[in-house]
């Protein structure tokens, strides 16, 4: 009886420990985080206000300011911060600054994370109205006329 009760509390304590070593941090944040929980649920986190338990499966986003991301055990994040995102790999730890300008600046702190820019949407040449025509007539002078 002894005996199966032990393995009951040792399998207990080593399914907990994997649970509670696998994680998602993010430490440190100077501005609005805002977290896509799995089941679709958003929380944004403000400056001074306390971090949430963040699950495996967890979109990040850092919409302004800098925070440090880590993941431990088996668990990776996906972190959108201005025109990249970032996969951070098992055991990594990153650190991340959104400038006022929109440009990033990240280190690595530990482990790995797979950087990829958002590509840009094309825009056309815009077109010039007739008031920026020659002559206002809304006709589109060529060099050779």
């Amino acid at each position: 009886m002894k005996l199966r009760l032990i393995v009951w509390v040792l399998l207990f304590v080593f399914m907990l420990s994997g649970v509670s070593f696998a994680a998602i941090n993010v430490d440190n944040p100077t501005g609005t985080v805002k977290i896509m929980m799995p089941d679709g649920k958003q929380i944004v986190v403000k400056p001074g206000e306390e971090m949430p338990t963040i699950p495996d499966g967890s979109v990040i986003t850092i919409m302004d300011g800098s925070a440090v991301v880590s993941t431990t055990g088996k668990s990776t994040a996906s972190v959108l911060i201005g025109a990249y995102t970032l996969q951070i790999r098992e055991t990594s730890k990153v650190n991340l600054r959104l400038n006022p300008d929109g440009t990033v600046d990240s280190t690595i702190i530990l482990g790995e994370a797979v950087v990829t820019r958002k590509p840009e949407a094309f825009r056309f040449p815009r077109t010039p109205n007739a008031e920026q025509l020659e002559g206002g007539r809304g006709e589109i002078l060529s060099p050779s006329a």
